[in-house]
C-alpha cells in the first residue's frame, strides 16, 4: 500500500470514530523537542504521529448560571473552620463545576481515548507498531491530583504536534486555536512507524498577539509574563511565558 492510500485510510477511520480533527505530521518537524519527549522516545522507528480533537462546546460558559436562585441548592452553608480551610462551601457551584468537569473533560476524555485507541489498532493490523497516548490529567485518568506533577507537564505535548500537524497555531496564551473552534478542543496522538503524508502547516495568523492581550489580562491567576519565541514544527511560535504552579491554583 503506498503513503497516500494509507494516510487517506487512516484519516478516513479516524473520522468514521468520531474525530473532528484529524492532523498528520512527520517527527521530523519535531525533532526540537526536549529530549525524552520526541516521538522516537516513545516508540523507537516512529515516524508519523497522528494528532486526533474534539471540541469543547461553548455550554461550560452557562455552568456558572446553573440552578441560581434553587429552592432546594442553597448558594452557601457553613462550614467548621477546625474541618475545613475555608468557612462556607457554595453547593450550586460544587453541583455547576462537577457537570463541567464531566462534559467538558472526562467525556471527551473517554472519546478521544476509545478513538485513539481504534486508530492505532487500525494499523497495528497492518503490520505497524504505535503506541497511543492518553490525554493529558483528566481527573479520571490520572495519579493522585494532590501529587505533584513533574514540571507541571504531560509526556507528550499534543498542542505542539498538533501544530506541526497543520490543525492551527499556538496563541499568546499557550493555547491551540484552531480556524473551527478556536481555544476550544481537546486532544490525543498516536505514534507509529507508518510512513503518512505530512498535512500542510497553517499558516494563517488566528492570533493577535500582544496587540490584543486579552486572555493575558483576563487570566485570573496572572499566570503570564513576558513573551518567548521560538519554532515549532516550521511554525514560529510567539507566546507569553506561563507560570504553571500559579495556573494550578483553583481561581474564585
Amino acid at each position: 500500500m503506498n503513503v497516500s492510500e494509507l494516510t487517506r485510510r487512516v484519516r478516513n477511520k479516524a473520522r468514521q470514530l468520531g474525530a473532528r480533527l484529524v492532523g498528520i505530521t512527520d517527527v521530523d518537524r519535531l525533532a526540537a523537542a526536549p529530549k525524552g519527549h520526541r516521538p522516537e522516545d516513545f516508540l523507537p522507528g516512529a515516524r508519523s504521529v497522528i494528532v486526533l480533537g474534539l471540541p469543547i462546546l461553548p455550554i461550560y460558559a452557562r455552568y456558572p448560571e446553573f440552578m441560581r436562585g434553587s429552592d432546594k441548592v442553597p448558594e452557601e452553608l457553613p462550614l467548621k473552620p477546625k474541618e475545613f480551610s475555608e468557612e462556607t462551601f457554595r453547593p450550586r457551584l460544587a453541583i455547576a463545576d462537577h457537570v463541567y468537569r464531566r462534559c467538558a473533560y472526562e467525556l471527551l476524555n473517554l472519546e478521544l481515548q476509545r478513538i485513539s485507541f481504534y486508530a492505532a489498532l487500525q494499523l497495528e493490523e497492518l503490520g505497524y507498531r504505535c503506541i497511543y497516548l492518553p490525554t493529558s490529567y483528566g481527573s479520571t485518568f490520572s495519579w493522585n491530583m494532590s501529587n505533584p506533577r513533574p514540571n507541571y507537564m504531560g509526556p507528550f505535548s499534543f498542542r505542539h504536534a498538533a501544530v506541526a500537524a497543520g490543525l492551527g497555531e499556538l496563541g499568546l496564551n499557550n493555547l491551540l486555536l484552531t480556524p473551527q473552534y478556536g481555544p476550544l478542543q481537546r486532544l490525543v496522538a498516536v505514534i507509529s512507524t507508518a510512513e503518512l503524508k505530512a498535512d500542510p502547516l497553517k499558516r494563517r495568523r488566528l492570533c493577535r498577539g500582544e496587540k490584543c492581550g486579552l486572555c493575558i489580562k483576563a487570566c485570573p491567576g496572572q499566570c503570564f509574563g513576558k513573551t518567548v519565541e521560538y519554532d515549532c514544527g516550521g511554525v514560529p511560535v510567539r507566546v507569553a511565558a506561563m507560570d504553571k504552579s500559579r495556573c494550578s491554583v483553583p481561581c474564585t
